[in-house]
Order: structure tokens, then sequence, then C-alpha cells
């Protein structure tokens, strides 16, 4: 692990024999998010928009960008989607963390929280705190190999993707319809949203 291997990035994590992180790696964040925005009144006070929903049954548009969403769907919501695919989550854990967490210890350490490195460590979420040399030699190692070549692919990188010069700025009214559509589509998510 290396920079960020948090909530998806520890899911994936979790399949290898040997979990090694980067002294300053953070990872953790085992847990379900689902996010959908309300838009109702910004259509109807700002852009004066009225919505019109026609549905066939009352939980149809659970979770609906047309209204606030009531403890009656989040509780739904929880019960059908975020609870199943949170048990699926720290159920990998505990199958690939078997050696070193029962599932009642990894259900402890998931309620979103993050890790740096050591004390990942620390909770046997990740084996060893070291780096990408150290992985390698391991692997060569647990696979009986020497001199093992390896490959990375990385992104190019310029100033001006930094800085977002490559993007354009798109005004309200020029967002497309499919772009509209995954912004007000409701996901399940292993995710960690950063503060920064």
């Amino acid at each position: 692990m290396q920079t960020v291997a948090a909530s998806g990035g520890y899911y994936t994590s979790v399949a290898c024999d040997q979990i090694i992180a980067e002294p300053t790696a953070i990872t953790g964040s085992i847990g379900v998010i689902m996010n959908n925005l309300v838009i109702k009144d910004l259509l109807e006070e700002k852009l004066g928009i009225q919505p019109v929903v026609i549905k066939s049954g009352p939980k149809k548009d659970w979770p609906s960008m047309f209204s606030e969403t009531t403890d009656e769907q989040k509780k739904y919501l929880f019960d059908k989607l975020i609870n199943p695919a949170y048990n699926r989550f720290v159920n990998l854990v505990a199958a690939g963390r078997k050696e070193h967490l029962t599932a009642d210890e990894v259900r402890q350490l998931a309620d979103g929280s993050i890790y740096g490195a050591q004390e990942a460590a620390d909770e046997k979420l990740i084996d060893q705190v070291g780096y990408f040399e150290d992985a390698v030699k391991l692997t060569e190692k647990l696979a009986g190999i020497k001199g093992a070549r390896v490959v990375e692919y990385n992104r190019l990188f310029s100033l001006s993707t930094l800085f977002g010069a490559e993007t354009k700025k798109t005004k309200l009214w020029e967002i497309d319809h499919n772009t509209l559509h995954k912004l007000t589509t409701p996901q399940l998510m292993y995710l960690w949203n950063a503060p920064w």
C-alpha cells in the first residue's frame, strides 16, 4: 500500500496473502456509504421547475432527488442495501485476514475509521510496515524466485493537469443527461472521502 488504500482500496487488499503498507499510508475505512443529492429546492425555488414523479409503487423512487429522504426511507435503504454490503465487506476482511482477526474483531474495527500504517499493523489489518522494495522481496521469497522484473504503469503528469487547465468549465445548463444521471443516482460505495 502506498499513499491511500482505504475503503475500496483496503477491500481489494485483503485478497492478498500479505499486506505491506508504506509508513505514511492511510488504510482502513471499512464501511459502506451512500450519497444522494436532493435538488428539489434548487429546481423549484431557484429555477422555477416543478418536478413531477409518476411511479408504480411508493418505494419506486427511494431515495429521490426530488424530495427529502425520510427516516422510513433511510431505514429501508440501510436494511436493503447498506447493511448487506457492509456485512459482505466485513466477511471479506475476516476471510482475508482469518489468520490474524476473527469476524467479531473485524466488526469492532469496521466503523469507517481510518488508520495510519503502524496502527493498521497494530490492529492486524496489515502484516507489516515497509516499502515497495520490501513487497517485491517478500513476493520473490513467497514465489521462490530471485530477481523478479517489476513493471510499473504510471500516468503522465503535468502542471496543467494538476491545476485543472485541461478541464472545461461547465455551466449548470450545459450538463448533459448522462452527467446529471450520474450525479443524481445513489450508489453504494466502498469509499473514503478525504477531507482535503
